[in-house]
């Protein structure tokens, strides 16, 4: 399936159909079952086969090569997941309503535009894929006009609860590159303030506190080997600017290995207390292994993060409508 494709069926099952929820009062004949009541809006079972039919046809088209039966449950299950979803959309609908939010056609436009430009096509072989799959320009235009008004409502009802802190961001990135950096060498330096051992809280402190005020120094300027020569109580390194060597990840303790496994390249961290004292850290190299820097990909990640956040909250905030609206599941 072409990413096209693919992403033709992502809209079809997230937005909503040409035909939306109906006015309990218009005068038209209802020829269908009633799905569900949103507030004084109903969805008609028509709008949910509708929305679910790419969907069947997915599964009819899997099944056909061994990926197993369309059974009567999973029908059913995709119907009820594509009621949900109208249900959603009514009550997005609803409060952009309230909000006097709407999408106009140059918006819509602009929309297809990206779109087209994202795949390396253009509009008119958006809507000629778009046919091909069944789906008619009119109703994919307005599912592109539905999650642009569900993106407006969203950006104002959800995203001043969202706050990705660029620290969130680094250690989903750590949690990422671990497991690859684990298998590499890197190079290290230290500055090692000592802590007796069986040594008063006081002391500890005191430690700690002249650990800080090297780092400090050292972010404020002080070359990083000039201050483990001055200031290190590790005699085997201070000599040599505090220089660790070069060393596979294992090979020292496990709080200093964590670490530098998260630093990147000319990074200074600390203080790291370990059993001999409170550590000053300074990555030097490590072999790259293909792993891209933290600040090479350091937007994409926060972007990531706030996306996934974004439909967290869009979930909570959705629960909070649902307790305010009359809604009555009929199917």
């Amino acid at each position: 399936m072409s990413r096209l494709t693919v992403c033709f069926l992502s809209f079809v099952l997230l937005a909503a159909p040409a035909v939306t929820a109906r006015s309990l009062d218009e005068d038209a004949e209802l020829v269908d079952k009633i799905a569900a009541v949103v507030g004084d809006k109903i969805i008609l079972l028509s709008e949910v086969m509708d929305l679910a039919r790419p969907a069947f046809a997915e599964m009819q088209q899997a099944s056909r090569g061994g990926a197993g039966m369309m059974t009567a449950a999973k029908k059913k299950e995709v119907i009820e997941q594509t009621l949900e979803q109208l249900i959603n959309l009514e009550l997005i609908k609803q409060q952009a309503s309230q909000m006097e939010i709407s999408v106009t056609s140059e918006e819509v436009d602009r929309v297809l535009e990206n779109l087209a430009s994202e795949n390396g096509v253009d509009v008119e072989t958006i809507k000629e894929s778009a046919v091909a799959q069944g789906i008619d320009w009119l109703t994919f235009r307005n599912m592109k006009r539905d999650e642009l008004l569900r993106y407006k409502v969203l950006s104002l009802r959800v995203r001043t609860r969202i706050n990705i802190s660029e620290a969130e961001a680094r250690q989903f990135y750590n949690e990422q590159v671990r497991g690859v950096r684990a298998t590499g060498t890197f190079e290290g330096a230290h500055i090692l303030i000592r802590v007796p051992e069986g040594a008063s809280p006081q002391v500890t402190s005191k430690a700690r506190a002249r650990a800080e005020a090297i780092k400090n120094e050292v972010q404020a300027g002080v070359d990083f080997g000039e201050a483990a020569r001055r200031y290190s109580q590790d005699p085997a390194t201070a000599k040599k600017g505090g220089s660790l060597g070069e060393m596979e990840h294992g090979a020292i303790p496990a709080s200093l290995d964590r670490a530098f496994m998260d630093m990147e390249v000319g990074e200074v961290v600390g203080p790291i207390r370990s059993g001999t004292g409170y550590h000053i850290l300074r990555l030097s190299a490590r072999e790259s292994l293909g792993v891209q820097p933290f600040s090479e990909v350091k937007e994409r990640i926060m972007s990531q993060l706030t996306q996934r956040e974004m439909m967290r909250q869009e979930q909570i905030w959705l629960k909070e409508l649902r307790l305010k609206t009359f809604i009555d599941i009929r199917l």
